[in-house]
């Protein structure tokens, strides 16, 4: 093979929500990155919402990959190619 290696980015978000309201904001639990999560890395915090978070990553080339909703809490992957 030739060329470049790739990179890959990912991003791990643990999430959870208050009740089971299926529209109650979902907060992040914990976040994990290998590689960069630039320029969305400020919005990976404990506290911070899951769905600004997930928009900000789709927004910056990240793409989802899994997604694990068991009511209460969740799992997000997402992976980006550099």
């Amino acid at each position: 093979m030739s060329g470049c290696p790739t990179t890959v980015d990912v991003v791990t978000i643990l999430w959870e929500r208050t009740s089971l309201i299926p529209l109650t904001q979902q907060t992040i639990v914990q976040a994990t990155v290998i590689g960069s999560a630039a320029p969305c890395a400020n919005t990976l915090n404990p506290g911070d919402s899951y769905i600004a978070a997930v928009l900000c990553l789709l927004g910056n080339r990240f793409v989802q990959v899994l997604n694990l909703d068991s009511g209460l809490t969740g799992v997000a992957v997402f992976i980006r190619l550099r």
